[in-house]
This record gives structure tokens, C-alpha cells and sequence, in this order.
């Protein structure tokens, strides 16, 4: 691999001989700052945030000056200087990240070919010589110390091999946080030398700008136009995107990397000329890789960048990227539990991976590192993290985004962070003693059983051999490492985390937000068996089912503590705190006075995909209403119509019949368009009683459950509920031209 483990090693040998040098001694110093009298303000900025740490540290505040003042034995140098005029050596290679921190008698030296890098250099400084940690934006650790003193022979070069990284934690956007971990993204996560980021084709060709009268621009996808991608085989297109490329270039002069890619949806083209180029090519990859090499022919000083994703993300077999092309190359797919040069069910990003290497060194990674469907959720992958790195950089990774939270918190959002951004400098860092140093300097005493903790879930993950989702639930692992005997034993941990700190209150507030992944995990598991011994209801002495008392106050803590927190999602695009506590409070009540169906016979017809017909004879008439997990507590089917029957067992009057949907728009399930209801006395001679309709999607539902409903008035033992759903996503939908779901949960018969 390709990194500066090598010269960092020289580094240590070197520190371990020739003596010391002492900064200060006892709040005094002989040292002094120099900058260049011609110093930029990041280089002056390097200086003063060393000599603010550094008084932290020392009680000696050590003067700044330029070198148009004579040279003293000891000075501590930020940059180049009339100090190091004759020797250009140390900086010529170290690009525009790298510095080198090196001694010279007494004098120390910090600088880089950029002011960035010598910035860099300075925080190296402080964390790797003088034991300065930022564990967070808020979590700083500052040694006192009556004596500063550093080897009297230092070497120490750094020059990243990833020279792009970016963290995607809301946390990581503090700008001393990034200044001190060397991140590319600025304070709002944006990326300054950067245009258009990804999914830019909505951008440079807009559908409600053309489709109305240019359909012949936009995708052939089942036969019909969609307006999911363009085709990129109309020469139309091309012009179009270039010309508003260039208007967006204008506007934003000083980017240099500008993405032309794929929209977030599988609609690709299928026209005859798109489906030529893409037979050549060996898949839809190939009209879109050609169509980027023009574009980039016209813009030759910029970068273009193009997404490798999903059904793009297989390499071109004919077409070669051209030089100014970037590829950003995304493993949206691949499982989390096992690293993935090893995973046997990653064999085929493998492939893609080592091909695209095969094509270009000019690649981006957009990695993922989380649970996106719930983000406050155990997701034991750390032991995966530095793996998959060192695997990027070998294929000839330069670049990486590593999309965490978007939101605030999440699944130890912040040692993630830390690890990712380290490693991302460093790939050959230790990651084992990144971790231990973190946990240690993060949660003070409770460090160590956080660390055991985090060590049995991984251990019980790799031993179940379940896959690890970004799109997962904790339900998924509730036979295994999710276990109630697991959780147990991880609640076991930190109780002893929170026994150890129980003095400590900025300590134990953060023990208690780890462990909240936990309390999540337990609550979602009560959904799997709301009856049984872990699950959410408790029978009364009438024979009733009522809420347990342990459920509501494990979800009113959980809540609490997410809003203390500052938890603005529990999944990526949804779900406040207050909107989980609405939906879990609302399913903690057991549907059954007054409801006729409650526990009754149900016949399906066709039967719910196989994927979703769990208990599926259960299901509509257990009493429970399904919360935003599709996956329980609700039937899915994926045809035009399907039917549900409930035998009440014999005639009794009916008031009123309602049967509830579920929606969630990125996942292509829709609210039906039509549900009609019937009753019959025999189950064969049916009636209509009524018909509920939504002929259009309600887009401003992304995710949420509707209720429709027929008033009856009389007598029947059968009840029928027939489904129209949608049939196809629409053609706005990223799912365009597929098959569209409707998923079904409660019938209550009044």
C-alpha cells in the first residue's frame, strides 16, 4: 500500500535518540513563534492556535514574529521562512495536505507546500508530540504540564494518499474539527472545490423545464418516456447539459470538480441506441461513461465527475474514462459485517472495484457506515472500518466520502467519526489504539466496559454470520448477536460504565447516550411479539391485553434522552422523537373493545409477497396497528389488486369497517388507489357497502399510514376488503415503470 507508514516509522527511530529539547519549563520559555513576514492568514491562523494550546498546556505564552527579525537558536517555524530559504527539499513533494515537522539543533520546524499543509502539521504537532486530543467539537483533552519537552531528533513526514476526505457527520462541521482532523468539507458540510456533488442530471437537464414538450430527451423506460434520466443517446441532450454546465460554471468560477450523474432511480434509458451502446459496453454503464467523456471534452481544465451506482456501477468494458474524469464509485450494497476483500458476498463489488482500478487512479468512494433506516440502532462495523479503507486505497482510491448521520447523534456517532477521519489520513494507523485512546479520553473510567461491549456485540455479530445492512433493523438480529440473552449482557456493561462515572456527570451523560442504541434495539423488538415475554402488552385479571408499564417507560426515557440530546431523526429522512414516541405509544394499545375482528379468521387471495407474509393469517386481525417498519406487523403484496376476507363466525351487526395502508415513497410502496368494501351472510353473496378512493399518489406523504374506511349498517358475518394499488411507480418516481407495493395492516370490523 501506498501510504507514509514507512517514513513515519523513520520518524520514531529518529525521535528515540539525540537528547531533548525543552519547550518550557515550570510556565516559562525560551522559544519564540516565526511566520514569514509575507505569511498568509492560515499560516498566521497555524501560529496563533499553537501558541493558544500551547500557554493551555504550559502556562507559557510564547511571542509570534516574523523572520525579518534576526535568527535565535529557538524558534518553533511555521512555514517557509528566510529560516529555510535555501532548502526547498522538505516541501517540494508534499503536495497540498502534506508537512514535514522536523528539529534543527534546537529549532523545530513545521511547513508544507501549502499554508493548508502546514496547518496540518501543527495540529500533528500538538496531538502526536505534545498529547492534545479533540474527540469531538466539544470534547477537547488539553494535558497541563509543568515541563514540555520533545526529542531532540525529529523527521516526521506526512503526505495523505487520500487527498480528498470528507466526513458526513453533522458533528464533524465544526471548524475546529475539521482544521484538526484535515477534512475537505467546510462548515456546512459543503465541498468548496466542488460544483455539483451527485445525482446532478435533474440539474442539467430539468424535467419540468423539458419534458412537456421534449419527451424524446428523457429515458425510454417500459415502452413509455419517464422522466427518471435522459437519454443520453438524443444529441440534444448533450448541448442542453453543456450549456447549463457551463451557466452553473460561471456562477462558480473557483470549482473544479463538477458531477454529470445518474438521478437516484434505476430508469434508465432503454431506447435502441442507449440499449446498443449499453450491450457493447456490458451494461448501462456504457451510454453514460460515453456520454460524460463528451462532456468532459468540453471542459478540459475541469474535473467531471460521474456516479458508478447501482446499475452504473459495473466498469465499462470498450470505453476508457478520459483523464479529467473522476468516478465516483459507491458501495451502497455490500454488506457491513465482514471487511470486504474478504466478504464472499461481496465478490462482485470486488470485481467492479478492481476493473474501474484497471480503467483509472482517478476514482472517489462514497462509503456508508451507518444504519440509514435507524440511525439510533446497534451497528457493530468498526471492525470493518480500517479493512475497507486499505482496500479503496489499494485499488487506487485518491478521494473518499464517508456518509455517516446527517442528522444529529446516532450510533456512537462521534467515535465513528474520529475513526473514520484518522484513517482516512492514515490507513495503516492503529486501529485498535485509535479506539482504546478515544473511549479512554471520551467516556474517562467507563472507557474500558464501553470497549467490552463494544468487543462481545462484534464478536456475537461475526460468530451469527448475518450480513449487517445500512438498510437493516435491529429486528434483524434478534435470533443472534440481538438476542434478549445478548442484550442482557451488553446492558450488564454499562451498567458497569455507568457505575464507574456515576460522579462524573459529563462522563456519565455520555455513557448514557451510548447506551441508547440498546434501549432502541429492545423497543423495536417488542414489535416481533407484541404478546410475549419481552413484547409490549401484559393481559390484565379480565382477560384483557394492556400495556406494560416497562415498555411506556422505556420508551418515555428513550425519547427524552433523544431530545436532551439534540436527536433531530431516528432514520434518515423521517421520524422525529416525538413523532416515535406518537407512533410506538399509538401501537402500545391493543385494538379489542368494541372490534368484532379482533383475533378472527382472515383468507388472502392472491397471497402477500414472501417477503412480507409473516403470520400472515395473523396479521390483520391481531389488534395491533403497524408502526413505520414495513416489515412488521404488515402484509405487503406487489400486484394490481389483492382481497382480504374476515369470518366474524356468525351474523352480527356492523356499524362500520376500516382497514389501514401504509406509505413510504422511497421504498415504492403506495397508499392504494381505491378500497371497496362488501359483506355477505354466507361468503358467497356479497354487498357493497362502500368504496374509499385516491387516484392520484399523495406525494406529500413520504412516509405514513392512512386509514380508509365504509360505514355498514347491518348484519353480516363475512367481510371483504378488495385493493386497487397503483399497479407501477408513477413516472416521477425513482422506481419508474416497476412494480409499485401497497402494504395492508388492521381490519377493524365495529
Amino acid at each position: 500500500m501506498k501510504t507514509f507508514s514507512v517514513l513515519l516509522g523513520a520518524a520514531l527511530l529518529l525521535c528515540s535518540c539525540g537528547g531533548t529539547i525543552r519547550l518550557a519549563d515550570r510556565g516559562r520559555s525560551d522559544y519564540r513563534i516565526v511566520v514569514a513576514s509575507d505569511a498568509d492568514s492560515l499560516t498566521r491562523l497555524a501560529a496563533e492556535r499553537f501558541r493558544t494550546y500551547f500557554l493551555r498546556i504550559s502556562q507559557a505564552d510564547l511571542p509570534v514574529v516574523t523572520d525579518a527579525e534576526a535568527a535565535v537558536p529557538r524558534e518553533i517555524v511555521f512555514g517557509p521562512t528566510n529560516r529555510t530559504a535555501g532548502d526547498t527539499s522538505e516541501t517540494e513533494t508534499l503536495g497540498a495536505d502534506g508537512f514535514v515537522i522536523y528539529t534543527d539543533g534546537p529549532a523545530l520546524h513545521v511547513t508544507g507546500n501549502t499554508s493548508r499543509g502546514t496547518l496540518n502539521g501543527m495540529y500533528t504537532l500538538l496531538e502526536n508530540y505534545l498529547g492534545c486530543r479533540k474527540y469531538s467539537a466539544e470534547a477537547e483533552v488539553i494535558p497541563q504540564r509543568e515541563e514540555v519537552a520533545l526529542p531532540g531528533r525529529i523527521y516526521d513526514r506526512q503526505v495523505p494518499v487520500i487527498v480528498f476526505r470528507d466526513v458526513h457527520y453533522r458533528g464533524t462541521n465544526d471548524q475546529g474539527y475539521i482544521d484538526w482532523h484535515k477534512l475537505s468539507h467546510d462548515t456546512t458540510g459543503g465541498k468548496p472545490d466542488w460544483g455539483f456533488w451527485c445525482h446532478s442530471f435533474g440539474q442539467l437537464l430539468p424535467a419540468d423545464e423539458y419534458f412537456g414538450t421534449h419527451p424524446e430527451y428523457f429515458a425510454l423506460v417500459g415502452g413509455s418516456r419517464a422522466a427518471t434520466q435522459p437519454c443520453l443517446s438524443n444529441p440534444a441532450v448533450l448541448e442542453i447539459v453543456c450549456d447549463n454546465l457551463a451557466a452553473a460554471m460561471a456562477e462558480k468560477p473557483e470549482a473544479r470538480y463538477w458531477s454529470v450523474s445518474t438521478n437516484d432511480n434505476f430508469g434508465y434509458c432503454q431506447c435502441p441506441l442507449c440499449t446498443e451502446v449499453d450491450s457493447i459496453e456490458g451494461s448501462a454503464t456504457g451510454s453514460v461513461i460515453r456520454f460524460v467523456n463528451q462532456v468532459a471534452e468540453r471542459f478540459p481544465d475541469k474535473v467531471i465527475s460521474t456516479l458508478a451506482y447501482q446499475y452504473t456501477r459495473a466498469a465499462p468494458k470498450v470505453t476508457r474514462p478520459l483523464e479529467n474524469v473522476n468516478i465516483m464509485f459507491c458501495n451502497i450494497e455490500c454488506n457491513r459485517s465482514q471487511p470486504i476483500a474478504t466478504d464472499s458476498t461481496s465478490a462482485s463489488f470486488r470485481r467492479d472495484m478492481e476493473e474501474w482500478a484497471a480503467l483509472t487512479d482517478n476514482i472517489l468512494v462514497w462509503d456508508y457506515v451507518i444504519q440509514f433506516k435507524n440511525l439510533v440502532s446497534p451497528f457493530p462495523n468498526f471492525h470493518t472500518l480500517q479493512p475497507n479503507i486499505r482496500y479503496f486505497v489499494d485499488n487506487h482510491v485518491v478521494a473518499m466520502f464517508e456518509q455517516g448521520n446527517r442528522e444529529v447523534g446516532g450510533e456512537f456517532a462521534d467515535l465513528r467519526a474520529y475513526l473514520v477521519s484518522k484513517l482516512m489520513w492514515n490507513p495503516a494507523a492503529d486501529a485498535d489504539s485509535l479506539t482504546n485512546d478515544f473511549l479512554d479520553g471520551y467516556y474517562g473510567p467507563a472507557g474500558g466496559h464501553i470497549k467490552e461491549y463494544i468487543d462481545r456485540i462484534t464478536d456475537n455479530l461475526i460468530r451469527s454470520g448475518k450480513p449487517l445492512s445500512i438498510f437493516g433493523a435491529p429486528t434483524d438480529g434478534a435470533d443472534s448477536y440481538l438476542s434478549p440473552e445478548n442484550l442482557a449482557v451488553y446492558e450488564a456493561c454499562f451498567d458497569r460504565a455507568e457505575a464507574a462515572v456515576a460522579d462524573r456527570p459529563e462522563y456519565l451523560k455520555r455513557v448514557r447516550i451510548a447506551r441508547q442504541p440498546l434501549r432502541y434495539a429492545e423497543l423495536e423488538q417488542t414489535k416481533l411479539d407484541p404478546y410475549g415475554p419481552h413484547g409490549i402488552y401484559v393481559k390484565a385479571e379480565d382477560g384483557t391485553w394492556k400495556t406494560n408499564p416497562e415498555y411506556t417507560k422505556k420508551l418515555e426515557d428513550f425519547v427524552a434522552l433523544c431530545k436532551e440530546e439534540g436527536v433531530t431523526r431516528l432514520s434518515e429522512w423521517h421520524t422525529t422523537p416525538d413523532e416515535y414516541l406518537e407512533m410506538m405509544s399509538r401501537i402500545s394499545v391493543v385494538r379489542q373493545e368494541g372490534n368484532l375482528s379482533f383475533e378472527k379468521p382472515v383468507t388472502l387471495s392472491p397471497a402477500p409477497h414472501p417477503k412480507y407474509g409473516r403470520d400472515a393469517d395473523k396479521i390483520l386481525t391481531n389488534g395491533i396497528r403497524g408502526s413505520n417498519d414495513y416489515k412488521i406487523q404488515w402484509l405487503g403484496w406487489d400486484v394490481p389488486r389483492f382481497e382480504a376476507v374476515v369470518d366474524l363466525g356468525s351474523e352480527q351487526e356492523i356499524a362500520r369497517v376500516t382497514a389501514t395502508y401504509f406509505q413510504a415513497l422511497t421504498d415504492w410502496i403506495f397508499f392504494p388507489k381505491q378500497v371497496t368494501f362488501y359483506v355477505s351472510a354466507d361468503g358467497k353473496d356479497y354487498v357493497q357497502t362502500g368504496m374509499e378512493a385516491q387516484p392520484e399518489v399523495n406525494r406529500a406523504v413520504a412516509v405514513g399510514s392512512r386509514a380508509f374506511s365504509s360505514a355498514v349498517g347491518r348484519k353480516a358475518r363475512y367481510v371483504k376488503v378488495v385493493t386497487d394499488g397503483v399497479g407501477t411507480c408513477p413516472p416521477w418516481h425513482l422506481g419508474a415503470g416497476g412494480k409499485a407495493f401497497a402494504f395492508m395492516d388492521e381490519i377493524v370490523v365495529e
